[in-house]
């Protein structure tokens, strides 16, 4: 975005400050202050409509009550003084600096729906409850849904969809907060931090896809991931030994089910000390071989990497360095905090501290750890921070943190230090191999996150509801900036039936991130456990996933060089089309072509087609209907996926072991209706120098006459002189409902064979593919029918 001039005028009782263009323009009133803000004339959001502002004054004295002042309060502090320098909470009591609250209210004219302040696991559209949102990164083992609790993340973030279009608030304070949304009419927003800056951020949109692209404009633009962390991703607490992994491995190949990623939880470990390797089940020559196994199946390992630190083994360097180094979190005091942890007593590093956040990184070298140069990753957990014998499980908010030359208490960074442990861990990832991205996995999270890597929902239970909760909680963090998420596959916590099981996969495979996790008490739940008939079907749905990985990718690479949601609420195309908000968190879009309809326990679902098109069944291609609305039955092996029609997918059909088994594969593009467009993304997959534009992004366009690519570009990044080292060839053209047969295709002077596919129940549109086009992305190209 490019500053826009602005005019100051003074009107009666205010000042308008209008935009050169005109488009958008703020009213500030001045008795009593309010901003109105408008875009084209019509008024979005009222800042202090209700009066609820409140910036509370620092007061001299520890004085648990005091008079009311004579005269009009100054701020809430006067109306309610109880709590100002001390509270307690259970056994815990917390010493408060005096009153520091921040409080403020914004109306949203014409509001259809408010969406956004991740993470919690409730509808996707805001303004269910009496309490308010709370905004609390905790550590909140099975978590209940359809309770605004706080959860392990906050993103004080909220878009409004609006009759006029939409506009966005960026609240970005990393306190403890509260929103009370009321949802009836305008919707009223009251929001409410403990402490911090007061510092408000209003996107004018004027669509969804321009607020979150305003919104990257304060927090930055995501991470590219690399093109396998877009695979299967299978994890247990714990896989116990080197040989327990291979076997996994294995099986996944005899089992004929593609694998990216193998992940190892804290049993990995020497007594849970971080960056260890336990002695006696994981030793080191083992160690080496797994990573040298699952090296040549193009296969990758992530380690659990937590937090907290040991603070009772004088060996334990990792410890010892950040105690000598003063840089870990302390008490008011000024002595080293302790608090208790999966390995005991435990420090915990001061991540606030740049100082803390290089030595993190340090510790990521692969001389180090594991010992040589691996395709290992990295996965922070309970770094909300997760405290056992703290209050609410986390940090005393009057902790102390060192943040360059200011000491800051705890409760004004709180919802930071998440961010700030994935941050550091993806330093240590460039540091220790610059020329690779990164992947990182974190549970806590903030505005910003998605700058860092992947999150997940966290420790969800093996049953129907969080199955159906994961799809807003997941649509949520999309429209927050954070689309590389997932939930964990089939529940953490518990043992889930069969049907659960396989249903939970047959979803996950069109979450971002999929990856199967359970906890230490499950049973083990393999796909190859339950016989024969759960293994085809969970084979099934991962075969799929990685026939569209190219889909995926392009998706990613959309994400991460231009801010657009990965996954998309189902109205998020059509707005006018107001019965598409009634299925918002049963449905969602995977980009803008497919839409994606969560199982239910049941013979059948109630579907909802949006918008005025046709729909192509993704399963049966030969099955098309309109928008509208269905009884859908539930297909044993899927679950139900459409195509809107006018678009093109990218895919590759070859089934390989992993995707980078893929690499050398060629293409298939897939059209639905015609005309239709679509477009590919292709890179080496894991190196930085798509950021030189060494990439290939092609757009695809059908219409009557001919299907054309034309190369094209995702940034202002000036593309390489040579596009990368990578396969590009399209070996098959599947352009299904052509509206008539032609009697010949052509590729210049030379003529091109394909194949009609009959369906009989259909007269008005044929399907035809044409095989070995001799086609490549990275360079325009066409053929035409005759």
């Amino acid at each position: 975005l490019e500053p826009d001039e602005v005019v100051a005028a003074t009107v009666e009782g205010g000042t308008t400050f209008t935009s050169k263009s005109g488009a958008c323009a703020v009213l500030l009133r001045h008795q009593p202050f309010q901003l109105e803000i408008f875009r084209d004339g019509l008024l979005l959001q009222t800042f202090n409509a209700r009066h609820f502002l409140n910036y509370e004054l620092p007061r001299h004295g520890r004085a648990t009550e005091s008079p009311r002042p004579v005269g009009p309060p100054l701020d809430a502090a006067d109306l309610d003084p109880r709590f100002l320098w001390e509270e307690s909470f259970d056994q815990f009591v917390d010493r408060r600096p005096g009153p520091t609250g921040r409080g403020f209210d914004v109306s949203f004219a014409e509001s259809m729906a408010l969406v956004g302040l991740a993470e919690h696991a409730t509808s996707l559209h805001l303004g269910k409850f009496q309490e308010p949102y709370r905004l609390y990164n905790l550590d909140v083992f099975e978590y209940e849904v359809d309770v605004p609790m706080a959860l392990y993340g906050a993103i004080p973030f909220v878009t409004c969809v609006q009759r006029s279009g939409a506009s966005g608030l960026l609240a970005l304070n990393p306190s403890e907060g509260f929103v009370q949304v009321d949802a009836s009419n305008a919707t009223e927003s009251w929001w409410i931090f403990e402490t911090g800056p007061l510092e408000l951020y209003f996107f004018l949109g004027p669509s969804v896809t321009d607020v979150l692209q305003q919104y990257h404009t304060v927090t930055g633009l995501p991470r590219m991931p690399p093109l396998a962390a877009l695979g299967k991703h299978q994890s247990r607490w714990n896989y116990i030994t080197p040989e327990d992994v291979m076997e996994v491995s294995r099986n996944f190949d005899r089992h004929g089910i593609p694998l990216d990623f193998l992940w190892l939880d804290l049993e990995h470990t020497h007594g849970k000390r971080y960056f260890t390797w336990d002695p006696k089940h994981f030793p080191l020559p083992e160690v080496e071989t797994m990573l040298d196994s699952l090296n040549r199946t193009h296969r990758k390992l992530v380690t659990i990497i937590d937090p907290h630190l040991f603070a009772n083994d004088s060996n334990y360097t990792v410890a010892n360095l950040f105690k000598e180094k003063k840089l870990v979190v302390q008490k008011p005091s000024g002595e080293d905090f302790h608090g208790f942890c999966w390995p005991g007593p435990s420090v915990y590093p001061d991540f606030c501290s740049p100082e803390a956040r290089a030595e993190w990184a340090k510790l990521f070298d692969f001389k180090a750890y594991p010992g040589r140069p691996a395709e290992l990753y990295t996965w922070n957990d309970m770094n909300e921070p997760s405290v056992f014998d703290g209050p609410e499980i986390t940090l005393p908010k009057d902790t102390r943190h060192h943040c360059g030359d200011e000491i800051l208490e705890h409760r004004e960074v709180h919802n930071l230090y998440g961010f700030w442990v994935q941050e550091a861990s993806v330093q240590g990832h460039l540091l220790r191999q610059p020329e690779q991205r990164p992947f990182v996995l974190t549970r806590s999270f903030f505005a910003g996150s998605h700058r860092h890597g992947a999150a997940w929902t966290g420790d969800n239970m093996a049953n129907w509801r969080h199955l159906e909760r994961s799809v807003p909680m997941l649509l949520s963090l999309s429209l927050c900036g954070l689309s590389l998420a997932g939930a964990d596959v089939a529940g953490f916590m518990g043992d889930p039936d069969l049907e659960l099981f396989v249903r939970w996969h047959q979803l996950g495979i069109w979450y971002p991130f999929y990856r199967a996790h359970a906890h230490l008490t499950s049973k083990r739940r393999e796909p190859w456990i339950f016989g024969t008939t759960v293994l085809e079907k969970v084979r099934s749905a991962v075969l799929t996933r990685y026939r569209l990985l190219p889909m995926w990718y392009t998706l990613a690479a959309e994400w991460a060089l231009l801010g657009l949601p990965m996954i998309r609420p189902i109205w998020y195309h059509d707005l006018q089309d107001t019965q598409a908000f009634q299925h918002a968190d049963s449905h969602f879009f995977v980009g803008d072509a497919l839409l994606v309809r969560a199982p239910e326990t049941g013979k059948s679902v109630k579907l909802y087609l949006p918008g005025n098109s046709s729909w192509y069944d993704f399963w049966d291609p030969s099955s098309i209907r309109p928008s509208g609305s269905y009884k859908e039955p539930l297909h044993k092996h899927h679950v139900p996926v459409f195509v809107r029609s006018g678009h093109c997918l990218v895919q590759r059909w070859r089934p390989r072991r992993s995707s980078g088994a893929m690499e050398g594969d060629p293409y298939t593009v897939v059209c639905y209706g015609q005309p239709a467009t679509g477009r590919v993304y292709i890179d080496d997959g894991r190196s930085h120098e798509y950021q030189k534009g060494a990439y290939i992004f092609d757009e695809i366009t059908l219409d009557f006459n001919a299907l054309r690519g034309t190369a094209s570009t995702l940034d202002k990044t000036k593309r390489a002189a040579s596009a990368p080292s990578v396969e590009r060839r399209i070996e098959r053209l599947v352009l299904l409902g052509m509206t008539k047969i032609p009697k010949q295709i052509t590729k210049g002077e030379e003529t091109l064979d394909f194949s009609i596919d009959s369906q009989p129940e259909r007269t008005s549109a044929v399907d035809l593919t044409v095989r070995k086009p001799g086609l490549s992305f990275g360079s325009s190209w066409s053929i035409h029918f005759h």
